[in-house]
């Protein structure tokens, strides 16, 4: 599939606007799965951006930038493996964009330490305006780091887009077999391992139960993802209200069991 000027341009905008909302105004929803498939109906085919974006929301669950720290930015991964599965004509096979995507993911670290650079030079300008109560320049200065973040999102797509295919054709060409199979491997390992940071944030030790009963309803009953995640919010629900509402004792001479009325 090739695409047309006003695809690559609206995929780019959506890119550096990702970029831009995720680490300033965050107008939008912290979620892959949305971002991938706004580019998936720009490319018409939504469906696939659905399927790249719900499998980079499992990979990216519980890796997250801590404190000052650069994490790898699967949102781009996501929306550029969504690129390749379309434009590669078999949007049913991802693996090749899951792959390409990650790489990007992982360069976009790099990118991510110089933007914190860049920020603390932002910092003394915005300070300096502050000093001379300039407020009017000061508050435009902002501004400087949104541009940046929102060229840190919009270039990688648009080389993506430009030189997409030859550019992964030719890294392809090079890697050895054991280091594509490494990556399908890794493709596979991710949602675990974002489970198991994921779980280290939670008090797993105190609702260990709650797991065993998902883990017997997925594997056992062979429920998928949506009716477990129903039956966990009636739980979540019942256990919120009881034990923040309690269980309020019958007032006296009131019904109970079943209507009876107490022996007098």
């Amino acid at each position: 599939m090739e695409l047309n000027a006003f695809q690559i341009i609206l995929v780019v905008l959506l890119s550096g606007l990702r970029a831009a909302d995720m680490y300033s105004t965050q107008a939008l929803p912290f979620m892959h799965a949305l971002w991938c498939w706004l580019v998936g109906i720009v490319l018409g085919d939504p469906m696939a951006g659905l399927v790249v974006g719900g499998t980079i929301q499992l990979m990216s669950m519980g890796a997250v930038g801590i404190g000052g720290a650069s994490a790898p930015d699967y949102g781009m991964a996501g929306m550029v493996a969504t690129v390749l599965a379309v434009t590669s004509g078999n949007s049913s096979d991802i693996s090749v964009g899951l792959a390409v995507g990650v790489a990007v993911a992982m360069l976009y670290v790099q990118l991510d330490v110089i933007f914190k650079i860049y920020n603390s030079w932002v910092f003394s300008v915005i300070r300096s305006f502050a000093v001379k109560r300039d407020y009017p320049n000061m508050l435009r200065s902002f501004f400087l780091s949104h541009l940046y973040l929102f060229m840190q999102g919009a270039l990688p797509m648009l080389l993506v887009l430009l030189f997409g295919r030859q550019a992964v054709d030719a890294v392809l060409a090079v890697m050895p077999a054991w280091f594509t199979a490494g990556l399908n491997v890794a493709a596979g390992i991710l949602p675990v391992t974002g489970f198991a940071m994921l779980l280290t944030f939670m008090p797993f030790n105190k609702f260990w139960y709650f797991a065993v009963a998902g883990f017997v309803c997925a594997a056992y009953l062979n429920l998928s993802v949506l009716p477990i995640a129903l039956i966990a919010m009636v739980i979540a629900i019942c256990y919120f209200k009881i034990h923040s509402e309690g269980v309020a004792a019958p007032a006296a001479g009131a019904l109970v069991d079943g209507g009876e009325l107490e022996d007098e």
